[in-house]
């Protein structure tokens, strides 16, 4: 019998029963409030045994009492247990549970970046990177005093070679600003590198008053530094400048930022089944969570229906093609029917100097196939000739030189339609971002970037997904839902943040079909997390326009899905649609949240359309990939109105999974929060002009 399972496990022991020890502080200065606490914290863990204790806003708990304060006071003091109608409280008591957890896992775990790395676990490693296992840990308490611990099994990355090291290989790649860790230092702490220090170890560091020799004589006097070694200069989240030996640090390194080049070998490592996934990470993070001596736990619940879980399969919905074809995967539809919307799309070949003499013919080839394979789908590829006049006048390294941003100034005039960039991975790899900012951010010319290789001309599936790209960028519809939605309006929204900027993007979706009339995004930039009122005013009247433009009358009912935690004036955008009678959700969608669903019958292993739902809440996995590819990661819908049924709401977000209309790969994302991210994060970085006249297309995919 199937057995299924989320990685959550809740407490018997309710928040009510368990007493902290509450002091209230003095703040000297409000709007420092995290920083004084942080202070308060390290001073009095060294003054308490480094007894377990944390701090949010001006309070402090501890599961004891907190007997040595030094210098420092306090306001008030209580023995009690939370009240779980306070945020604060709740939040107290999370953050203590986690910090009992990290005193009690020692010495077997070493906390890195907030997750626990087990000492027992063998790192791998390939590509000039270290690989470990960890284990994610998050806290949950509710307002019903329900104690609810979530857990996944991630990885962290380290690079193989020190900060040192790295200096001496290649010193362009130090650069100021650049994140840092000590990974000596049981905690990992993080740094922002500032300089390499106009000083060695053996000369006197104005900011200690003594030598890095002298230092660690007194800390470490087993310790052997040689008297020319280099010092660096690091600054900690406080802004305070520490010297450091370069030795004793390496560079930050995340999935992100790891080059796409070791990819394919890093996914080998960490790409687990679901059977080897689970199989290791709930004995782990059930004996460690165990451990807490003030909280009981029953093994069986972590079983979806023992959690209070309703369990459903949602099935696939059909999707509408040409010729009036049904079916559920996108590669069937095309060969069968074609795209749903057919006629013409004008396209530009801007083909990368490099390959105009020894690969012309595999161009030439590949072109052909483009406009063969386009006309059996419906579609006629019309190539301009405009690009003829530059054929012959860009030099070979064209698109690898240096100024590559200012060369392609005077470029876009020479296309039209859509531009299909065909080049070399090295030419792509220097010159994309530059392309992308000139013909989009900056002249609204759509781009379909091409890297020639053998697959490109030999796969199916590749000329397919190329061919989908350029439909979307030219404002055709390659396929439509062949069920209908509950909602007649869908509305993503999101707030992208890079590089201390933040903007709202914005991908509607207009009609029962999923079929999408218009994205835009917004060139308001927002001040954080919260899209504003006056951004929200402005999405809400575009979404009514746009309707009423496509349909000649309004929507009943419209549907917003947030990318991320919702914390709008939801009062506003009723305020807007009430006396148009329109009714409304407000639905958010979360996918980083530290949960697995699996089922478990001989082994374990996943399903798509699998949902798990309580009240206004659920789980979705809306893919199932090949166990060599990885387990499927669930996401997590909530419904903050109370319109629609949620059965209802979670049964359109699958649904829209299914819409991503510029490839034949399957995501597990809705199309209105995946296209309202990737809206949003062209906009910030500059590759999508804020006023373009591409509101029916899709340029940022």
């Amino acid at each position: 019998m199937n057995q299924y399972y989320l990685t959550e496990w809740r407490a018997l022991t309710k928040a009510t029963e368990v007493t902290l020890h509450l002091y209230t502080v003095p703040l000297k200065d409000p709007s420092s409030r995290n920083t004084q606490g942080g202070k308060l914290i390290f001073h009095l863990n060294k003054l308490n045994n480094f007894q377990p204790m944390v701090f949010f806003d001006q309070y402090i708990a501890s599961f004891e009492e907190i007997k040595q304060w030094g210098d420092e006071t306090f306001l008030q003091y209580e023995a009690r247990p939370i009240s779980p109608s306070r945020n604060v409280e709740r939040t107290l008591l999370e953050r203590l549970l986690k910090k009992q957890l990290e005193r009690l896992a020692h010495p077997n775990y070493m906390m890195n970046r907030g997750k626990f790395r087990s000492k027992q676990a063998h790192p791998q490693s390939t590509s000039g990177l270290i690989i470990y296992p960890a284990l994610d840990l998050n806290v949950n308490v509710s307002e019903t005093a329900e104690i609810v611990f979530g857990f996944d099994l991630t990885h962290q990355f380290e690079y193989r070679e020190n900060l040192l090291q790295q200096i001496k290989r290649d010193p362009k790649s130090v650069s100021a600003g650049i994140r840092v860790i000590d990974s000596t230092h049981p905690k990992s702490y993080e740094y922002e590198f500032v300089e390499v220090a106009p000083y060695r170890a053996n000369e006197v560091s104005p900011i200690m008053k003594c030598s890095i020799i002298d230092y660690f004589a007194k800390k470490d006097p087993k310790r052997i530094i040689t008297p020319d070694t280099l010092v660096v200069h690091v600054k900690d989240r406080n802004n305070q400048i520490l010297p450091y030996l370069p030795e004793q640090l390496k560079q930050s390194c995340s999935f992100e930022t790891i080059p796409a080049r070791h990819l394919g070998a890093v996914n080998r490592i960490i790409k687990l089944s679901p059977d080897a996934r689970m199989s290791k990470l709930m004995p782990e993070a059930l004996a460690l969570i165990g451990r807490l001596p003030m909280l009981q736990f029953e093994r069986q619940d972590v079983r979806a229906a023992r959690l209070g879980y309703s369990i459903q399969t949602l099935p696939s919905p059909r999707l509408r093609f040409g010729k009036g074809r049904t079916t559920s995967y996108a590669k069937t539809g095309l060969k069968q029917g074609g795209v749903f919307e057919t006629g013409e799309a004008t396209v530009s070949f801007f083909v990368d100097p490099k390959l105009r003499d020894h690969q012309k013919l595999q161009v030439l080839e590949f072109i052909n196939k483009l406009k063969t394979t386009s006309e059996r789908f419906g579609v006629t590829l019309n190539v301009s000739h405009k690009p003829k006049g530059l054929s012959q006048k860009l030099p070979s390294d064209f698109l690898q030189t240096e100024d590559i941003l200012y060369q392609l100034k005077s470029i876009p005039q020479h296309f039209e339609g859509v531009v299909v960039v065909i080049a070399e991975e090295a030419s792509l790899q220097h010159s994309y971002q530059a392309i992308k900012r000139q013909f989009g951010g900056k002249q609204d010319v759509v781009t379909q970037c091409v890297e020639l290789h053998d697959r490109v001309l030999n796969s199916e599936d590749t000329l397919y997904n190329i061919l989908l790209g350029i439909y979307v960028k030219a404002g055709l519809q390659p396929w439509i839902l062949g069920e209908p939605l509950h909602s007649d309006c869908f509305v993503g929204l999101d707030v992208s943040h890079e590089n201390g900027k933040h903007a709202a993007g914005i991908i509607q979706i207009i009609g029962k079909d999923g079929a999408m009339i218009k994205q835009k995004a917004l060139s308001t930039s927002e001040a954080g997390e919260k899209i504003s009122s006056e951004t929200m005013r402005e999405i809400v009247y575009d979404t009514l326009h746009a309707f009423e433009e496509q349909y000649g009358h309004a929507p009943k009912h419209i549907t917003f899905h947030r990318d991320g935690f919702g914390r709008e004036d939801l009062t506003l955008i009723d305020s807007i649609l009430s006396p148009r009678e329109i009714q409304f959700d407000y639905v958010e969608i979360l996918k980083n949240i530290n949960r697995r669903m699996a089922i478990h019958e001989d082994e374990w292993k996943t399903s798509q359309g699998l949902s798990y739902t309580k009240e206004r809440m659920g789980y979705l996995l809306s893919t199932n990939p090949h166990a060599r590819v990885g387990m499927a990661k669930p996401l997590k819908v909530v419904q903050q109105t109370t319109t629609l049924p949620f059965e209802a709401i979670l049964t359109d977000v699958y649904r829209l999974s299914f819409m991503h209309v510029h490839s034949l790969l399957k995501t597990r994302l809705p199309i209105t929060t995946h296209y309202a991210d990737l809206s949003s994060t062209f906009h910030n970085r500059g590759l999508l002009n804020a006023n373009t006249e591409h509101e029916e297309a899709l340029p940022f995919v």
